[in-house]
């Protein structure tokens, strides 16, 4: 890559690669899509990096520098599922609602995705990517000399990103989105990950071509380790631009619904005062466990809301979700669902918070 040389970026969701996005333009979020950044337009639900692998377009990117990361189908599918299983304008673009992860991966609308995304495809849509077409594209990653790097490589993929395309990685590399509560691939049955590789067969043959490639490239350099920073609690302001913080468990999401002022009310102030996802948890349990306390006061519901304590936040919401499962169904709790109950008593000084601007830029709340 020239010094003048800009690159053009594409980010298969679910591959690591908001965190190269974030260093490459220096910022705290993922940037807007443009000609250099291809993502999925979250508008339309499509991948924006089409029209670089149409053969008519070839003479047009072949003098570009162009890079991606890919991630083994297995892990990238629980990364996926997990992270977009609540968010219901995703979830809706699907034939039939998954109740599970092995429903999720039955479905052949999920299947294949990374090769769906270069194809330039809505994601979740009908089309099916057929052996040529894959052949095609992975053909055109080869004569467009496309770099690839791969998740499970991922301090190789960046020191072979360094060397041919001149960027420099800091030492300490922070991870964007990390998903907030899903199976390790070890938790996974065998038999699932047996399905998902039958079934991904052709973004398999993607990733170990691929893989293969970087391997073979990379045989003398020298990698350097780069050590990751944050974890989950850094996934929680993007997380929660899209989703209630209790989404990450809840099942039953009547008692969202019904008390959605409270909760839009409470996310959109934690919004306006805090920059991290730690200080937005906390915050966040403080907050609604006062007005369990003082809207549910006296219920065996409130009790077992002010019992719970883990030491990370995060677990501490996922534990008040399981209650608010179990309490939709037992009405001896004191959930009263059927009418809207819970408010955020709002101070002076709160109410002055909500007329500020965001405490870090970022994209719009979308629920």
């Amino acid at each position: 890559m020239s010094c003048s040389q800009k690159p053009i970026f594409i980010h298969i969701p679910k591959t690591g690669g908001t965190s190269i996005n974030c260093v490459m333009k220096n910022t705290p979020w993922q940037t807007t899509l443009d000609f250099h950044y291809r993502h999925l337009d979250f508008d339309t639900k499509t991948s924006t990096c089409g029209d670089i692998f149409e053969l008519k377009n070839k003479n047009t990117f072949v003098k570009e520098f162009i890079f991606m990361m890919l991630r083994h189908p297995i892990d990238r599918l629980i990364s996926e599922y997990y992270y977009i299983r609540k968010n219901h304008e995703f979830m809706g673009l699907l034939s039939t609602a998954p109740s599970c992860f092995e429903e999720y991966i039955d479905n052949p609308q999920t299947a294949n995705y990374m090769l769906k995304f270069l194809d330039g495809q809505q994601i979740y849509n009908n089309n099916e990517i057929t052996l040529l077409r894959a052949k095609e594209i992975i053909n055109l990653i080869d004569e467009l000399d496309i770099h690839v790097g791969i998740f499970e490589e991922y301090n190789r993929s960046l020191a072979y990103f360094s060397d041919v395309g001149d960027f420099q990685w800091p030492e300490k590399l922070a991870i964007k989105r990390a998903t907030l509560n899903r199976p390790t691939i070890q938790q996974v049955s065998p038999a699932i990950q047996a399905k998902i590789i039958a079934k991904n067969q052709l973004d398999i043959m993607l990733y170990e071509h691929c893989r293969e490639r970087l391997l073979a490239r990379t045989q003398q350099l020298e990698i350097t380790k780069i050590k990751h920073t944050g974890g989950k609690l850094d996934f929680v302001i993007p997380y929660t631009l899209w989703n209630c913080i209790l989404d990450i468990e809840l099942q039953n999401r009547s008692f969202i619904e019904e008390n959605k002022t409270f909760f839009v009310t409470l996310n959109t102030y934690l919004h306006k005062t805090t920059d991290n996802g730690k200080d937005y948890a906390k915050n966040w349990l403080k907050l609604f466990k006062k007005s369990v306390a003082l809207y549910f006061k006296g219920s065996k519901f409130a009790k077992q809301i002010k019992q719970i304590s883990r030491r990370c936040p995060i677990d501490e919401i996922i534990e008040i979700a399981k209650i608010i499962d179990y309490a939709s169904s037992s009405p001896s709790l004191g959930l009263d669902l059927g009418q809207a109950k819970i408010k955020l008593p709002l101070t002076s000084v709160m109410a002055d918070a909500m007329t500020g601007a965001d405490r870090i830029e970022k994209g719009r709340i979308q629920w």
